[in-house]
């Protein structure tokens, strides 16, 4: 059998320019493997067959008429199921909005299909996008990809998009990042997740967690894909990755909270990591970051941004169910409700400040580095029924990406390596808003530099 899945989006662009690859039977190749592969229907919550058949068509005649709108037409993509696909159910996940069917295609989802990509299906989530773990106990969870005898979190939220593109069902996976839901599930299945800037990307037709944070980006298996579709979705030309380098490259490592309480083995990969850029001719400096213990700390003393964001969308549907909701995520969204207004504005104004801060601070380097998740991915069966270690977990798998949201940054996650379990490490590059391409550049000479 033809190995598509082994290759990255990118090269499976070039195979269908040259006529080497038919876009349908690439469709079919994947159709075939998550049947396969994912019997139980953990990755993959939903598909259309159907659409996914009509467009791998419409991209094979593109070819044969010397018409390919772009580097992926023809590339199957699949989308996190907050993401509205016109006719198909989309439901973040949860059984709270089950037999919502929307009529229109998000935007995002519209750009990317008038780019030729080819809609793939709709990967599983956390329900409500809200936790960085990735368990879902009403459509089950899927397993790492990355250890094959106990079945570890897959992150989240964006956890079936980090494991498909891992387990080789998708090249492409699209997903949300509130607080790390993109980066986590990249990092912890050993894939490229760009975070993008807050407002970067239309968020009309994907269903919010908190739409003060909320932000859109790929899941991929290397940093070309990943430029390739931040192009489709920013509808912004394809960044220049060619002759990328990091001589004369500056990074600031966080290594006051960033480069705290880290797995050891995380730690050493990341600090290996480290002396690879330093070889390739980088240099990196080791400073102190407060802005980001401080942006934390301020979300503590004033209550929580995103808590009470997610109530103010979701609490009627709540209160008239609870008993719908994850049993260890109901008193999270519970806790929305006790934010005052004035409180809140009094979060938002300090945010702004720190937000500015720091990108002052960012404007001299070339990225602020850091492990992306400091912690090795626990069992999925010892959180499912103890809370106290479900919130541990969750909370020490956020606590490297959350300070990028809260303060607008854009960033990159690498693979780097791999700690003591044999588990994959991921570097975070991190830049200022709006810096996504030269982030995207910077990062293939990271990840040459990695080997």
């Amino acid at each position: 059998m033809t190995a598509w899945h082994t290759m990255t989006a990118v090269a499976l662009g070039q195979g269908i320019s040259a006529g080497e690859i038919d876009p349908v039977d690439l469709a079919e190749h994947f159709l075939e493997r998550i049947a396969v592969e994912d019997p139980a229907h953990l990755v993959f919550i939903r598909m259309a067959e159907e659409r996914t058949r009509a467009e791998a068509q419409a991209a094979r005649q593109r070819q044969k008429g010397g018409l390919r709108r772009g580097p992926l037409d023809g590339v199957p993509v699949s989308w996190k199921d907050l993401v509205d696909v016109a006719g198909v159910e989309t439901t973040m996940a949860t059984t709270a909005l089950k037999g919502r069917v929307p009529e229109h295609d998000a935007v995002l989802l519209s750009r990317a299909t008038h780019a030729g990509t080819v809609f793939l299906g709709k990967t599983n989530m956390t329900e409500f996008a809200f936790s960085g773990l990735g368990i879902n106990t009403t459509h089950g969870t899927p397993a790492n990809a990355c250890d094959p005898e106990t079945p570890r979190i897959p992150g989240g939220s964006s956890s079936g998009a980090g494991v498909a593109v891992a387990r080789g069902l998708g090249p492409i996976g699209i997903g949300s990042d509130t607080g790390g839901s993109v980066r986590i599930p990249a990092s912890v299945n050993g894939i490229v997740g760009l975070k993008t800037t807050i407002g970067a990307l239309s968020t009309e037709g994907v269903l919010p967690l908190s739409p003060l944070l909320d932000t859109v980006g790929p899941l991929t298996a290397d940093t070309s894909d990943a430029a390739a579709m931040w192009s489709v979705l920013s509808g912004r030309p394809m960044a220049d990755l060619t002759g990328c380098d990091l001589k004369g490259r500056l990074f600031i490592a966080a290594q006051d909270s960033l480069w705290t309480d880290v797995d050891p083995g995380i730690d050493r990969a990341c600090r290996e990591a480290v002396a690879k850029l330093e070889a390739a001719g980088a240099r990196v400096e080791w400073h102190d970051v407060p802005e980001l213990d401080e942006a934390m700390q301020a979300m503590i003393q004033m209550g929580g941004l995103v808590t009470t964001d997610a109530w103010s969308c979701w609490s009627e549907l709540i209160e008239a169910d609870p008993g719908m909701i994850y049993k260890h995520m109901l008193p999270r969204f519970q806790s929305g409700t006790k934010q005052a207004g004035h409180d809140l504005l009094r979060l938002m104004r300090r945010l702004d400040e720190l937000s500015v801060s720091l990108h002052r601070k960012l404007a001299g380097c070339d990225a602020m580095i850091a492990p992306t998740v400091p912690a090795t991915p626990p069992a999925i069966a010892d959180l499912l029924d103890d809370n106290k270690a479900y919130n541990k977990a969750n909370g020490g798998t956020l606590r490297n990406t959350t300070p990028g949201n809260l303060t607008k940054l854009c960033a990159l996650t690498l693979p780097c390596g791999t700690d003591d379990n044999a588990m994959p490490a991921g570097l975070m590059l991190m830049q200022r808003p709006h810096q996504e391409e030269a982030l995207l550049r910077l990062g293939k000479a990271v990840e040459s530099a990695l080997g």
